[in-house]
């Protein structure tokens, strides 16, 4: 595992996928069986009905080259469970929400995955809107042909209160 540490909370990038929680597990398992023998499915893969599991916890992140040279990383959707922790994010740039600090740890979690073409199970606490109360899983993997067009995010959390 790889730790990444900002301010008090660490991301942990885990690339062997031992996942705590089901959603991300179930999202890992579907996305696996979706991409069959290629390095990743494509977006057109992926059916929203056999997603019912874990569907409230999946964001659609759609990757665009911006003239600058810097990824683009646009919220194409966003589940509920998403929205309840940073609030309405479909359609809108990362940076149109979230502030500088944490917009760097989104795109180092997002840059990750993308640079290495391969999915990653993060943990970390939240740091936005002071909820640092949160812990929270996320699956990122990769959608897309030869290149990422997109990626695919299951994001779980929790009180630290709650077990596991």
């Amino acid at each position: 595992m790889i730790e990444l540490r900002l301010r008090d909370a660490a991301l942990v990038f885990d690339w062997t996928l031992q996942f705590a929680r089901a959603e991300t597990a179930a999202a890992y398992e579907y996305w696996n069986s979706c991409r069959g023998a290629r390095a990743m499915p494509s977006r057109s893969d992926l059916k929203p009905t056999e997603m019912r599991k874990f569907t409230e916890h999946v964001g659609l992140v759609e990757v665009r080259h911006e003239t600058d040279g810097q990824a683009g990383y646009f919220i194409r959707r966003a589940g509920g469970k998403w929205e309840e922790v940073f609030g309405p994010m479909t359609g809108r740039y990362i940076q149109e929400f979230l502030p500088p600090q944490i917009e760097m740890r989104w795109r180092e979690a997002l840059g990750a995955v993308c640079e290495s073409k391969a999915p990653v199970r993060i943990t970390t606490r939240i740091q936005f809107q002071q909820k640092n109360w949160l812990k929270a899983e996320l699956f990122i993997a990769p959608l897309g042909e030869e290149e990422i067009s997109m990626l695919l995010t299951t994001f779980v959390s929790w009180s630290q209160r709650d077990t596991i």
